[in-house]
């Protein structure tokens, strides 16, 4: 080589030591024109292109110089990475296996090969490459890095951290390594040593956007809300369209009840996670009807175009979507529709992310037959909630000749509730773990039938509930609506509590036991703590004792009518959470201004109280107005033990048909409304005839105690469990 190409090389090879690309890049160049039978100038030239960030100029200089000057393996390393950071993996796994074929050695080639396969759902194809590589070379700092993130992408959360923390240990400064540190500690539930991480990479390095973001996470699942969302808004300044933190922003508004706010984020988001979730944002109240059916519209229409895309997707890339399991549904259900076929659509999709994750898709064969059916009840609600309370007498009737009792506790509560449960529970297990695990642990018991009692009020059961843990599968109606779930067999209510038609309600097939499908122990009235007396309070109380938001605005007229037809009254709701309270006063207001009416003469909204204070409530209460198409359960069974007057409807769905058919049970369908006139007759009448009133409190009281104790419903579901895993021959 001449003196003057040495030059042109010399200065190539120091542009690209100092990380001046362009000037490396044009230096090559024309050594490559002058010298272009010389492999060194092309392979410096890719090297150049890809440094400077443009890989696909680079894969076409370094493919050029392999079919020109056969296989290297450097060269078909880089025309590897060229050919990766371009976007084409399937081209750059093969010129990284012909790299390791030609040098098996070549450890950039290895780690390039298994970053590419971890980064295409394949991470179990890489542990072992680098398993071998760092046995034959353990100082290899990047490699073992790698190695975490197979063994994290593999579910060895263990395996991960070890790695993570001896990269560390090797070299403290190793931003990736904290990062990723950092969110598998997010990942297993660890906020407070996730943040730590976060932030030691901002002490590293305070301009890093991607450490903000996860900082933002960690403070958002440490409850730290506004801190979470002060960091994503400064990134935001910054960095307006960054696509992850405005997703982040966008989840966080919408976790908190800011479904208008959210959607402006969400929209930015540009990825499959971002359209799903500003798919099924919905708010939690409405001012209009016309309101419910434009957000319906719109939940339907975004949720076909995005459910597609999921189902588009290759298996390899369904993990990365785990992003669409973490948001509940709560609210499509208090639009007042049947929602079998959106929520067959939202499952769908769901599932198909869920079984990618964690397996667990393929159905489970009947077990060979043994002494007891095993049973399992699933749910992160048994503690003190509605729930425990629901499942306690199904639990306790089953008889252990016949049955082996497994209650599995995913949450993180721990009382007395839990406490009463395990007293009736043959097994109770402490589920709250990882999904990975909780399956795990559920699969390893070998039931015969798993029962979840609350599908759609807790994500991480709604992930457990798509996968297969046992042949037979159950939803229960502590959440009365139809999962939509293929991997839900059977569907658990009462006679009395469903519809005409229900059938028609649910993917599952629909299992009507006894009665009213539960029993449980009745609320201890003596213990009610009474609200003090309001001496501004004028005629009868009339209290709803539902949730705001089950209250729709097509229903609003019904309370002025009632008002205008019984006088001087006081209508009485609750908003235990302090944030539904501003829209329903505003609908009242105008309801019963065109009514004639004054709402603030009439209506009064209370704040959270204790469950005891709650009881007196409806114990002082002279009726209890059932709200129509979300009612009553268990609030109806406390007014049923405190013998206080309820003034139901026939709902269309189980979720507004339950106070119908616990008032039926109780000898008392004269307090079921057939339709809207009828409701606001039998209020005014229960409102002003107090004899009325106690010959309908003295019924209570004879016929509440069978409600309560019936063995019927227990015992409908032995039948049902023993029909479905020992069939007759």
């Amino acid at each position: 080589m001449s003196a003057d190409l040495q030059l042109i090389f010399r200065q190539g090879m120091g542009a690209l030591q100092q990380g001046r690309w362009d000037e490396a890049a044009r230096q090559f160049k024309t050594l490559n024109g002058r010298t272009p039978n010389a492999p060194e100038p092309l392979y410096y030239l890719g090297i150049a292109l890809l440094s400077g960030g443009k890989p696909a100029e680079a894969a076409e200089v370094l493919n050029r110089l392999v079919r020109k000057h056969g296989d290297n393996p450097m060269a078909l390393n880089a025309l590897g990475s060229a050919q990766a950071a371009s976007g084409h993996k399937g081209h750059a796994e093969k010129a990284f296996r012909r790299a390791l074929a030609l040098a098996p050695g070549l450890g950039d080639a290895t780690d390039n090969l298994a970053r590419l396969l971890i980064e295409t759902g394949r991470a179990a194809e890489a542990r072992p490459l680098l398993q071998d590589l760092l046995a034959r070379e353990p100082g290899r700092v990047p490699s073992r890095h790698l190695l975490g993130r197979a063994l994290r992408d593999t579910g060895d959360a263990d395996g991960a951290l070890a790695a993570f923390q001896a990269v560390l240990e090797a070299q403290p400064d190793f931003p990736a390594a904290i990062n990723d540190l950092g969110l598998l500690h997010y990942a297993c539930g660890q906020g407070k040593e996730a943040l730590d991480c976060f932030e030691r990479l901002l002490a590293l390095n305070p301009a890093d956007p991607v450490a903000g973001n996860n900082r933002a996470m960690a403070l958002r699942v440490l409850g730290r809300m506004e801190e979470a969302e002060g960091q994503y808004r400064a990134l935001l300044e910054r960095f307006p369209d960054a696509a992850e933190v405005n997703l982040n922003l966008g989840k966080l508004l919408a976790r908190t009840d800011r479904t208008l706010q959210s959607t402006a984020f969400l929209e930015k988001g540009g990825c499959i996670e971002a359209r799903w979730w500003n798919a099924l944002v919905l708010p939690n109240q409405y001012e209009s009807e016309e309101q419910v059916a434009q957000w319906r519209r719109r939940f339907a229409e975004k949720l076909e175009a995005v459910a597609q895309e999921i189902h588009a997707l290759p298996a390899a890339q369904l993990p990365a979507q785990a992003g669409i399991l973490e948001l509940d549904v709560f609210f499509l259900a208090y639009q007042g529709e049947n929602d079998r076929d959106l929520n067959r659509l939202l499952r769908g999709a769901q599932s198909r992310v869920a079984q990618a994750c964690h397996g667990f898709g393929a159905p489970v064969p009947p077990r060979p037959p043994r002494p007891r059916i095993r049973v399992g009840f699933l749910s992160g609600s048994f503690h003190f909630h509605v729930v425990n309370q629901l499942m306690r007498g199904w639990i306790a009737g089953l008889d252990r000749d016949t049955f082996e009792v497994f209650v599995f506790h995913a949450g993180a509560t721990w009382d007395q509730g839990t406490e009463a449960t395990a007293a009736i529970a043959e097994h109770l297990i402490d589920a709250y773990l990882p999904t990975d695990q909780v399956a795990r642990k559920v699969a390893e018991a070998e039931l015969d039938v798993l029962i979840y009692p609350d599908v759609g009020l807790d994500p991480r059961m709604d992930r457990l509930a798509m996968l297969r843990l046992a042949p037979i599968q159950c939803a229960a109606f502590a959440h009365p609506v139809t999962t939509g779930m293929q991997s839900m067999d059977y569907f658990l209510s009462g006679e009395l509590i469903e519809p005409e038609g229900a059938d028609d309600h649910y993917t599952e097939r629909l299992v009507r036991l006894p009665g009213i499908g539960f029993n449980l122990a009745p609320p201890k009235v003596d213990e009610a703590v009474l609200p003090q007396p309001d001496p501004g309070r004028k005629g009868p109380r009339l209290f709803c004792a539902q949730s705001l938001y089950k209250m729709l605005p097509g229903r609003d007229h019904l309370f002025p009518r009632i008002a205008k037809a019984v006088g001087d009254c006081s209508i009485e709701f609750i908003d235990r959470f302090g944030t539904y309270k501003e829209v329903f006063l505003k609908r009242m207001e105008h309801a019963f201004a065109a009514h004639g009416l004054d709402a603030r003469h009439f209506v009064r909204v209370h704040g959270a109280v204790s469950s005891k204070e709650f009881l007196g409530m409806i114990k002082t209460a002279d009726i209890s107005l059932d709200s129509l198409d979300w009612s009553g359960g268990y609030t109806t069974m406390e007014a049923l033990a405190c013998a206080t007057p309820i003034v139901a409807g026939n709902g269309r769905l189980l979720r507004g048909h339950v106070s119908a058919g616990i008032l039926r049970a109780a000898g008392l369908g004269e307090l079921v409304a057939p339709d809207e006139e009828a409701y606001v007759a039998l209020a005014t009448r229960l409102a002003t005839d107090p004899a009325y009133r106690e010959q309908v409190s003295q019924v209570m009281r004879a016929n509440g105690p069978g409600v309560f104790d019936s063995p019927a419903p227990a015992q409908g579901l032995a039948a049902f469990l023993k029909s479905v895993v020992r069939p007759a021959a």
